[in-house]
């Protein structure tokens, strides 16, 4: 059995004329498309390490804080990965 793959998916939000906006960024390669900071957890971290690391690497936010894991969830890849996604905000 494949040892899944963990992955932190960070949902940055900011409350703009009363409306919740996220944060999304197009990615470098066109064909990635339109994405939220996200990346695999190393192995010396956890999720909530892993997804303050990604903010900060894609976004060059500093001032932020996370509030708590939104869920979790195990998907399969094209390639036939296993990723056990933690998404936190």
């Amino acid at each position: 059995m494949m040892i899944p793959v963990k992955k932190a998916y960070g949902y940055v939000t900011r409350i703009n004329n009363g409306e919740t906006q996220v944060l999304v960024f197009q990615h470098p390669i066109k064909e990635a498309g339109i994405q939220i900071p996200k990346g695999t957890v190393k192995p010396q971290e956890d999720a909530y390490q892993a997804v303050i690391r990604e903010m900060k690497e894609e976004t060059g936010l500093e001032n932020f804080h996370v509030e708590k894991l939104i869920t979790e969830d195990f998907w399969e890849n094209v390639d036939g990965a296993i990723h056990n996604r933690y998404f936190i905000k």
